[in-house]
């Protein structure tokens, strides 16, 4: 029995043949597919990734004056960038660990020369100077920002 003989109609042979080439070819697709998907990933976080030797934009700092339940020195200072996430996350910008605080907390933009503090539907809630904000809010140098328990004063 050659080749042939299997595809033109070899009995059940044939239609086994048939479908294990049909599932050699799928399984190749597949991996071809996860492959693409890992490059382009490596790809996009390759292009995101900081050059070394290329300066940060900092446009503020943020300085601990109330620490809480968490071992964040006093008077340590984290800088802003443009976009600066604080939360638990190890992804965050500056990271609070503390179980009163979200894994992703707050948010503060740089626009339109102003910092701003947007509460990213935390369950404990963020403050700007003793105030829940339900929206994003305009801040200035000196207010007091409170995520958690922990406490900070902005600086330029």
């Amino acid at each position: 029995m050659n080749l042939s003989d299997l595809i033109n109609g070899g009995g059940p042979f044939g239609f086994l043949f048939i479908l294990r080439i049909a599932l050699v070819v799928i399984l190749y697709l597949v991996i071809l597919q996860i492959v693409g998907v890992a490059r382009r990933d490596l790809r996009r976080a390759a292009a995101v990734a900081q050059i070394p030797g290329q300066a940060r934009q900092v446009v503020g700092h943020l300085i601990v004056i109330d620490s809480g339940t968490t071992k964040i020195p006093l008077n340590s200072r984290m800088d802003i960038e443009p976009i600066t996430t604080i939360g638990r996350a190890p992804t965050s910008s500056v990271v609070i660990d503390s179980g009163v605080v979200s894994t992703d907390h707050a948010r503060i933009t740089y626009r339109n020369r102003s910092l701003w503090v947007e509460d990213l539907g935390s369950h404990n809630g963020t403050y700007i100077n003793g105030r829940k904000i339900t929206g994003p809010t305009a801040v200035k140098p000196d207010d007091i920002l409170q995520v958690g328990d922990v406490r900070f004063k902005f600086t330029v």
